[in-house]
């Protein structure tokens, strides 16, 4: 299939996905002031971060597309997005320190991809680094993901 026709195909595929979770207003989840930027991808990538850790589901449940789903590297294991907001959630209440992200975004129209890397420490205190793929598309004036890899 010729490129054009895949890019057609993956355009008319995520403009049919549902945006929003059911019962959820997310216009009030949603990183404000959202444009089709560099910026914005950073700082929705800091706030998905800042989500997980506090346990914000959410914000990920608005934030992430119907049918999304992460590749974990490491295991060789696929994480759908309910599996995603059930172990997010373990986290509400907790308030941990958000450790800072550096992230490398590429956008293309109305599709983009974030690298991101961050330094933290493991349970035993060992310097440690996570990093990971993020994927988008704008629709309606926001950024939905709806692919990801952690590395």
């Amino acid at each position: 299939m010729a490129p054009q026709y895949l890019i057609i195909a993956a355009s008319l595929f995520m403009a049919s996905l549902p945006i929003c979770a059911a019962g959820l207003d997310c216009k009030t989840q949603h990183t404000p002031n959202q444009k089709k930027d560099d910026d914005t991808i950073r700082r929705i990538e800091h706030d998905w971060l800042a989500a997980e850790y506090h346990g914000n589901a959410e914000f990920l449940d608005c934030l992430l597309a119907q049918g999304y789903a992460v590749i974990v590297s490491k295991s060789n294991a696929i994480r759908a997005k309910s599996e995603l907001l059930a172990h997010v959630a373990q986290n509400k209440g907790k308030d941990p320190q958000i450790p800072p992200l550096q992230t490398t975004v590429v956008i293309n129209g109305d599709f983009a991809t974030a690298y991101s890397s961050m330094k933290t420490h493991d349970k035993n205190g060992e310097p440690s680094e996570s990093r990971f793929v993020d994927s988008y598309f704008f629709k309606d004036g926001v950024w939905h993901a709806f692919g990801g890899v952690d590395l």
